[in-house]
């Protein structure tokens, strides 16, 4: 299982919730937005950038989930 969020308009402290939440259970989080993000250094978080336009974030997120992941 891998947990998926699409970046661009997810509250800070959602995110830092997802933070912590993926480091305690150790499930991978991946967050994906048009911008650069800063997120902890942790072996179960990372970011992706992808390029401006109009659901560009969840059309990546819609590529890259398997049955059984939370977005």
């Amino acid at each position: 299982m891998k947990i998926w969020v699409d970046a661009d308009a997810c509250p800070a402290v959602i995110k830092e919730i997802l933070f912590r939440a993926a480091n305690r259970a150790q499930i991978p989080l991946t967050l994906i937005a048009n911008q650069m993000l800063r997120v902890p250094a942790s072996p179960w978080i990372r970011a992706l950038q992808v390029p401006s336009g109009f659901d560009v974030a969840d059309r990546r997120i819609a590529e890259e989930v398997v049955a059984g992941d939370l977005v």
